[in-house]
Parts: structure tokens; sequence; C-alpha cells
């Protein structure tokens, strides 16, 4: 398929045109004032022409063959419309109808296979159905079905919107602040899918930034190939995640035929790839804006410093970067005495500063502290309190021209704006900024939540990550069988992991045979793979150090066993030197059903059972990754020397993560989950240890 006559055609039929309110007249209206508006046709069987142009009676009777038909018309419609375009050797089309997969009816279902059938037997690209359109504001085609104020003569370039609503994307086309390159609305995005419009925008130069609208993913390796190459060309994908929740989650699948999939399993593939992540819609928009405007101007430090002209937006603003966890720099002596020249004899400076209004009309002392702050070598970025009021003013306009000729005089470490509330977008002045390059961001608390993910985003490095996907080729989820706890132990054992010796004994003289030559003390389980639960069916016996006892003990776990899970299979008694105790972590696996084998570690016992103190993160990982897992514990202290404890072999332990993972990803068309538990951790130089351990796989 041909994305490039669905994005950018060079000609166009919209079918359905109509004079009445609704999509017939919204992609009337958006043909005419396209670029190509003379290569753009009207198709209505009994109307001769609308707004004063020409209708044509069919596809078939168009006096050339457009690269794309806009379809206005109901959805029993589209079949029979989508064959005739095929027919003509259209290759692309976007059908606004509702009425398919997304009803979730057996007749929905239905209609939208037979479309997709039709666009793989004429190798068409269709966007839809149940969308709102698209608009290229780079060659000014627009195809966009529902009502919009989004004018096609502005020129500020940067952002590709891609949404699987149509609500979220015309709300952001109804605003007059975004930098808008392409506007998509996916819709059930079962025939050219999300991903598809994804690495296609990904791979454009004229698009500094994706803002993708995220219900669900239908082509995982897809998506995982687009982030990756987002990731290598550093281009800022920012993402809002709908279905977060469990209730968010059905209403995702009901609104789109999506899976919302794992939040956590989206989180980690999001933390790996680089994604900027947005929780609401005005910080979705605020990030998008900024990194568009910042155009690859990211800082190349964490901590910023912040100028305000009053008191209480100082105080406030520093409130809020310690909630949001935005670091501030740490400034100079040299910067203090610097900024001292600008700001009033009673100010501090200090940061966040709060320089007072006495600089709103003096632009020499504005840009003396920007260029104060530029030479500070702590200092990653820059913010100014501005605010851009909606009928401008001389002070706001002084402001905004003081930061932009900084700006021109060699600041040119990033400036970002921020009002004290939203709303304050009054155009001139903003674009005085923006021509600059200075973002003018959203109110005080949704900023600082972006430029922690701006300082994020600055830190990232693709090069430090395993961006390796490990979708499965096939992922059934009939059958499963669990491992034995020494099968298990054997397979970790045969890809590097370290775990105790141990042996079967399938009798009393095995069982004293084997504690004679191992080391003592000894732990004598219950071998089984349909007993996960054996301290419960009293199949584990501990601290045995004499034949005698293995013996006993090889004896009473039977008998255990038998009275509790009577017709449980059994192969024996697995016999184990006991391994010291140290500190103890669990690592598991999870093969989530989209992006296939997740890595989980977590500080065991009451750390992960109660307090949920676990990380996860795609595999396969490398060191400092699996390093980056266990600082996010917040128990993470234990591993690192805590109230005179030896600091543990964190070195041994990240080599074991990597390893498990290795082996999750080699085996991702066949595991299920993976549990070690426990793990213990010896101080530095003493390695680690995994005493159990449990492998559940899919069968054939």
């Amino acid at each position: 398929m041909n994305l490039e006559k669905l994005i950018k055609p060079k000609s166009i039929a919209v079918v359905g045109v109509t004079d009445k309110p609704g999509f017939g007249r919204g992609a009337a209206n958006g043909a005419m004032m396209s670029r190509i508006a003379d290569h753009a046709y009207f198709v209505h069987p009994k109307r001769e022409e609308l707004f004063g142009k020409k209708c044509w009676p069919s596809i078939t009777a168009l006096p050339e063959v457009v690269d794309c038909v806009v379809l206005c018309t109901s959805s029993k419609t589209v079949p029979g419309l989508l064959t005739e375009a095929g027919e003509k050797g259209i290759g692309a089309a976007v059908v606004f109808a509702s009425g398919f997969s997304e009803e979730g009816t057996e007749e929905g279902h239905a209609l939208e296979e037979q479309v997709k059938g039709i666009a793989h037997r004429y190798d068409m690209c269709i966007l839809g159905p149940n969308c709102m359109g698209l608009i290229n504001n780079i060659e000014k085609v627009n195809m966009w079905g529902g009502h919009t104020h989004w004018d096609l003569e502005d020129d500020a370039h940067g952002i590709a919107i891609i949404a699987q609503s149509g609500f979220v994307s015309a709300e952001i086309l109804n605003t007059d602040f975004f930098n808008v390159s392409y506007a998509i609305s996916s819709g059930n995005g079962n025939i050219c899918t999300l991903e598809d419009f994804l690495y296609f925008v990904i791979q454009d130069e004229k698009v500094r930034v994706v803002a993708l609208y995220l219900e669900g993913v239908r082509n995982s390796r897809r998506f995982l190939e687009a982030l990756r190459r987002a990731a290598e060309l550093r281009k800022p994908v920012v993402i809002l995640k709908a279905g977060r929740s469990a209730i968010g989650a059905i209403a995702a699948a009901s609104h789109t035929g999506s899976m919302a999939g794992s939040s956590k399993a989206f989180e980690s593939i999001f933390e790996k790839y680089g994604v900027i992540v947005a929780r609401t819609l005005e910080e979705f928009m605020c990030l998008a804006q900024t990194m568009s405007v910042l155009n690859g101007n990211f800082p190349r430090k964490k901590e910023f410093a912040v100028i305000s002209f009053s008191g209480g937006e100082s105080t406030l603003s520093a409130d809020v970067a310690e909630e949001t966890g935005v670091a501030l720099a740490e400034l100079s002596e040299e910067t203090k005495a610097e900024i001292k020249k600008y700001i009033p004899g009673f100010a501090a400076a200090k940061n966040p500063l709060d320089a007072t209004t006495s600089l709103f009309h003096d632009d020499d002392k504005t840009i003396g502290l920007l260029k104060a702050f530029q030479a500070d070598e702590a200092v990653g970025a820059i913010t100014i309190g501005t605010n851009v009021k909606n009928t401008g003013d001389a002070t706001t306009n002084e402001l905004c021209g003081a930061i932009a000729k900084a700006k021109a005089q060699g600041v040119t470490k990033p400036v970002l704006a921020i009002p004290s509330l939203e709303n304050y977008r009054y155009r001139e002045s903003r674009r005085v900024l923006e021509n600059a390059g200075v973002p003018l961001m959203s109110s005080m608390g949704t900023s600082f939540s972006c430029l922690k993910q701006l300082s994020d985003f600055a830190v990232y490095d693709a090069s430090k990550r395993t961006l390796i996907p490990a979708v499965p080729e096939k992922h059934d989820e009939g059958k499963t069988v669990a491992l034995s706890e020494f099968d298990s132990k054997a397979e970790m054992r045969a890809c590097g992991v370290p775990v105790p010796d141990q042996t079967i004994a399938r009798s009393e003289e095995e069982a004293r045979a084997a504690a004679e030559r191992m080391k003592k003390p000894l732990v004598l389980k219950i071998n089984s793979d349909q007993i996960l639960h054996k301290t419960d069916a009293g199949g584990v016996k501990l601290n045995i150090n004499t034949a005698d006892e293995a013996a006993a003990a090889y004896r009473e776990i039977l008998d255990n066993v038998a009275k509790s899970m009577p017709g449980a299979a059994t192969d024996g008694v697995l016999v184990q030197e006991m391994a010291p105790a140290g500190v103890e972590i669990i690592i598991g696996v999870t093969n989530d059903k989209q992006f296939g084998p997740m890595l989980l570690v977590g500080m065991g016992g009451v750390f992960v059972e109660v307090f949920k103190d676990a990380a996860l993160y795609p595999v396969p990982l490398n060191k400092g990754e699996a390093r980056a897992m266990l600082e996010k514990l917040k128990s993470y202290k234990m591993l690192t020397g805590y109230r005179g404890s030896k600091p543990c072999d964190i070195e041994a332990l990240t080599d074991m993560m990597v390893k498990i993972a290795g082996y999750a990803y080699e085996h991702r068309d066949e595991i299920k989950e993976m549990d070690l538990n426990p793990v213990f951790v010896y101080p530095e130089g003493e390695g680690v240890c995994a005493v159990d351990a449990l492998i559940v796989k899919y069968t054939d």
C-alpha cells in the first residue's frame, strides 16, 4: 500500500457532498480550501453542482484517476463505492461512516471485513472507517469531515497528530496555537493501521514531533519498530494513553475495538523507547507544542533555572517543582553576583528567582538575567513567567520582545515561557516567542509536569537501551504446563543463573546417598509439576544435616503429600543444598499478550506483596537497564547498604537479571511466566543465588 496517495494526494474526489451540515459539507468545504482545489472533484448522482463547483454523477465518470476518494456516505454504500474506486485505479480512500467493527455487532464486523477484502484486492490505502479524516498542512490538503477552525494558510508546522479519537483530534484542530504538519484521525484502523501512520510520520522530515492519542495497538511489532526509529532519529513521540484504568480499558475496547493492553506493560515500553508520556489532554498539547517549538534544542542537563516576577509566583514555582520532581539548578556564586546587577537591592539572587515587576519595562535587565543563567554550567534550561493575555498589552509585548532579543544575542539554552494561568495565548505576542524558539507553555501546574517529562527526554540515550522487540511470532494462550522446581532450576543453570546444587531422590536410599555427598545443611522438597505451593502440602523439610534425617524427611514428605494432595503426580523428592540467607529479591517474567516477555524485579516478602514495590521492563535488556530497574524500587536502599549493613552485590544481581531476560527473549514463543523467588543477594563480591524457580510454558 502506498500511503503517499492517502496522506499526500495530488487529486481527490469527495463522494456524497451536500450543503447540509455534516461530513459531506465539511469535506466539500475542505476540498475547496485545499491547494489542489483544481483537482478536487465533487461526486453526487443527483446534483449538477455544489457551491458553484460541478458535481460528477459517479466515481467512474471522473475526468481523471484521482489519488484518493473521500466517502461521506452511509456504511452500507461503502463497499460498492470502494469497489468502483478500485476498478477505476484509485489507490486510497477516506471513510467517515460508522457502523462497522466499532459497534461490536456481527453485521458490523462482517461489513468491515468486506471493506478490508476490497482494500487488499485493489491494494488500496483506507483511512477509517469511523474517522474524522485527515489534514495535510504541508501540501495544504484538507480531507477533514468535521467542523474545524483550522486555517490552511497557517504555516506553523512541526507536529503530526495521530488519534484514535475523532473528538481529541478535532479539539486540537479547533485551537489556534498548535504547529500542525498532519492531523490523522485513524478511526477503527483495521486496514491502514495506526502503526502504519506512526511509522510514516516519524520518517517525514517536516515532522518534528509526533503526538499520539492511543487507546490500543493492533500491530505490536510495527508499533515498536516505529518507536525504535523515532528513538534513533531523536524525534520526540508524545503519547496520551487512554485506558490506563480498568474501566478505561473497557471503554477503549468498546470505542475502537482495540485491546488497551496491560497499563504497566505500556508504561515499561514507553520508558524503554524514550516516549514522552502525557496524563491529560492539556499536558498532551503542551508537551507536543513545546517540543515542536524547541525544534531539537533540548536541555543537556535536567536542572532548571526559574525566573518569576512576583514573590507569590516564585514560591509557588518552588512548591510545584518539588511536587513534580523538577530539579532546580544550584547556582554558582558567580551567577548570583551577576544576577544582583539586574534586580533591585531588596530582591534575593536565588533559584527560583523573584526578579520583581521592575524588569517588565527594562529589556536590558531581562536580557542580562537570561545571559547570566546561560553562563552557569549547572543550568540546563530556563523558565520565565510570561502572561501572554488574550488582548495583549504593552508590558507583555515588551517582555516577549526582550526574551526574543536575548535568544538572538546568544542565549542558546532552552528558554520556556510559563503563564500563571491557562488561556493566555495572545497570538501576536506568542508568535514573537515561538519565532525565537521559545515555547509558550500551559498553566504553572501543567507546565512543571511537562518540564519533568522534557528533562527525562533530554537525558534519554537510545544507544544505552536494548531496542529489540520481543513480540512472539506465535502466542497460543491455550494449555500450559508448569515445570517442576528441579527442571526449572536446571534450565536457569543452563543459561548461567546461579542455583544451589540439587538432585532427585526417588527412594530413601537415594536420599541417604545424596545427604552423604552434598554440602549441609540440606532442604528436601516434593518434586512435582502439579504442586506449586509445596509448603502448604507439607512437602518441604529444612535444615537436614545427616543421612538419617534425609531418609526420615523423605518418608514424611511423601506421607504429607499423599494426605494433602491425593492423586497429584510426583517424581521423587528434590534434595538441595540450603543457600545461606541474603537480601531477598523476587525476579519474574510475564509474557504480555501484545509485547512479549516483561522482566519483573522487586524486594522479597512484604515489599512486593504488600507495598507492590516492583519494577517491570521489556526483555531483552542490558546491565545498565537492569540497574535502572533496581534504582526505581522504593526499597533500593536495602541493596546499597542500610544502617550498617554491607552493600549488596548489585553487579552479580544485574548480571542475573540480564541472563534471565535473555532466556525469556530466546523462549518468547513458549514462555507464559517465570518466578524466581527467593533470590538471595549477598554482599559485594559474594554473588547471588536463585533458591527456588518456577517456569510455566505453553503447550502445543
